[in-house]
């Protein structure tokens, strides 16, 4: 017989202490987006500026300014996206209602003990069930409130929006020196 050792759970990493750490959305988080993300916001008299508009005149160069304004403006075009999802959430309030309701839901099933089971009247229902049933609610939810269709707008006007605003901006001085010092 071969000894075999049984795997060790003492080095599994511990639940969350509270609420806002288990969330995708933390404090933490969103200060780190901030500060990597939005920490290089260019100006709008640069994102808007009227001298540097031009048709490009090929794929190459359309190329060219993809390349270089997508990783130039990131920081813009993140603010363009979030802008477009603000937009989406106050114009359908039920895509609003039905977020809520999902996020409340998983708030109140997280702070739940696991080992402890929710006693509604004579039934008794584990945080799994707990889970199948707001999953089985918000699906219908989410169907009303045209979820599907919301996100394929957003990807359309931010796709839209960004690649146009990149395909005809030129790149800036900045890029001539950048592509000089890397042949040199």
């Amino acid at each position: 017989m071969s000894n075999t050792s049984i795997p060790s759970f003492s080095n599994m990493p511990s639940m969350p202490a509270s609420f806002s750490e288990s969330l995708p959305i933390s404090p933490e988080r969103i200060n780190r987006f901030r500060s990597e993300r939005l920490g290089n916001i260019r100006p709008l008299n640069e994102f808007f500026d009227r001298d540097r508009l031009s048709k490009p005149k090929g794929m190459g160069d359309i190329a060219q300014r993809l390349s270089y304004n997508l990783t130039h403006f990131q920081s813009n075009y993140i603010i363009i996206i979030l802008g477009l999802l603000i937009y989406c959430m106050i114009t359908n309030p039920y895509l609003l209602f039905a977020i809520i309701f999902i996020m409340f839901g998983l708030h109140f099933i997280r702070k739940m003990p696991p080992d402890q089971p929710l006693v509604f009247g004579q039934y008794v229902l584990t945080q799994k069930q707990l889970y199948t049933g707001l999953i089985i609610i918000s699906i219908p939810l989410l169907w009303i409130s045209s979820l599907g269709s919301t996100i394929f707008w957003i990807v359309g006007a931010s796709g839209t929006l960004i690649l146009g605003h990149a395909a005809f901006l030129e790149p800036g001085v900045d890029s001539g020196f950048a592509s000089t010092a890397d042949q040199v």
